[in-house]
């Protein structure tokens, strides 16, 4: 089976790409960034620059007190600040997407809030070729207090300017290059404490900069610590709930429907990995046509069947086994063919993860699988002692990568990048 092509559009490699050595971390943006590349201009330089409630226009002083705060140069908290402020985009249970056809050479985009941390649904973009940060959709800014959080009741999970509340949005974010968009699996229909969410899907399209939304699905229920990943065979998003919600559904985002809203769900289907699915990642293997997923709570690696979504997941043998953490992403590299595991608690670590090379569905879940650990230069950085060197956000949630972690292929070049807090740097990695 062929994967669905995405509209043709030559990518640029960045110039910093070529002066990678393979198995390095790297910075490529901030004040300090390695392989002799010139600071990213300020205003640009972290993604917390672009920090709406920073914007004057859109948050002007509202009281005494905020203009005091800010003639002292202190933070003055908008509307949709939440308990967190904008720090939450990364510290707070949050995922980026790799938008492939988005600039020259990529982006990194990263959206998200949840629960009371922050209700802002702007959406940010890191330009690959320009190393740049930049706000690209100020999302609702223009509501007065009472339009976020708690009591601030929307029932088909979007603002009145048509973004949708942010979630934690954990692995609930993919990218699809066939319609060039970014995709959120799930919605809420109010913020605060006790969220409520709902089965609605989002899509953001990088042409157009604007927000769509899908139908609810009728019975499945998309809670906290799900995941998910883009099929390019049937052009679907397959999501999985997590524990609370027990569903495991596909969405296409093809077709216009008479209520407004865009695409359509499968059926649900309960019952895959009880009890043992929250916070884990998934992706797809184009080639195989498999889901693999990866599931700490087992320590081992799973696959689901998409051309039978109604079949239970099976156990993969694996070796060696490794210790398989929370909040660590996989992604599947097309050019190697094979995964590529990266987890925030091993600092500057990367595992390959190959695929047996027997055809057939029967013979691929039956094998064995490899892991290896990828060789890191001894001389190279550790980003995430780096980042936190340098960021100043409060640091709650060090593990958390979700999809902050993604690769980028420019022919045969395969280049891994990693966003971790809006005040450090970008780093990137040549896989060998």
């Amino acid at each position: 089976m062929g994967s669905l092509m995405a509209s043709s559009q030559t990518q640029t490699v960045p110039a910093w790409v070529t002066q990678m050595e393979a198995g390095s971390w790297y910075r490529i943006s901030g004040s300090q960034p390695d392989l002799g590349l010139a600071p990213t201009p300020v205003g640009t330089r972290y993604l917390g620059d672009n920090d709406p409630a920073l914007d004057r226009s859109l948050n002007p002083s509202r009281s005494l007190e905020s203009r005091l705060r800010r003639w002292l140069g202190r933070y003055v908290k908008a509307p949709w600040s939440g308990r967190g402020d904008f720090r939450s985009i990364t510290e707070a249970w949050n995922s980026a997407v790799l938008a492939s056809r988005f600039g020259d050479s990529g982006s990194m985009v990263c959206f998200g809030g949840g629960h009371n941390n922050y209700f802002g649904s702007d959406v940010h973009a890191f330009d690959l070729a320009t190393r740049c940060w930049s706000r690209i959709s100020d999302g609702y800014v223009s509501g007065a207090a009472d339009a976020y959080g708690a009591g601030a009741v929307y029932p088909d999970a979007v603002y009145p300017d048509g973004s949708p509340l942010p979630p934690h949005t954990y692995q609930y974010l993919q990218y699809n290059p066939i319609s060039n968009e970014l995709m959120l699996a799930k919605g809420q229909q109010e913020m605060g404490p006790d969220v409520v969410p709902t089965p609605i899907p989002h899509l953001f399209n990088f042409d157009t900069l604007q927000w769509r939304h899908g139908p609810k699905h009728p019975n499945a229920a998309l809670k906290s610590g799900g995941f998910s990943a883009w099929d390019s065979h049937r052009n679907i998003h397959w999501v999985h709930s997590g524990d609370d919600g027990d569903s495991f559904a596909g969405f296409s985002p093809e077709g216009d429907n008479d209520d407004g809203s865009a695409g359509s769900w499968s059926l649900c289907h309960p019952g895959k990995l009880p009890k043992a699915a929250d916070h884990n990642a998934m992706a797809y293997d184009s080639k195989r046509d498999l889901l693999l997923v990866l599931v700490h709570q087992h320590n081992a690696l799973y696959a689901i069947n998409p051309a039978s979504p109604s079949e239970a997941a099976v156990r993969l043998d694996s070796l060696p086994a490794i210790a398989i953490s929370p909040y660590a992403t996989i992604e599947y590299c097309s050019v190697l063919d094979r995964f590529i595991y990266y987890s925030a608690s091993e600092g500057d670590a990367l595992y390959s993860i190959t695929p047996p090379s027997e055809a057939s569905w029967n013979e691929t879940v039956t094998a064995t699988w490899t892991w290896q650990q990828l060789s890191v230069a001894a001389n190279s950085l550790n980003p995430v002692r780096d980042a936190a060197k340098y960021s100043n956000s409060e640091h709650n949630n060090l593990e958390h990568c979700f999809g902050r972690f993604r690769l980028v292929s420019y022919g045969k070049t395969v280049i891994a990048v990693l966003v971790r807090h809006i005040d450090s740097p970008v780093y990137a990695i040549k896989l060998a």
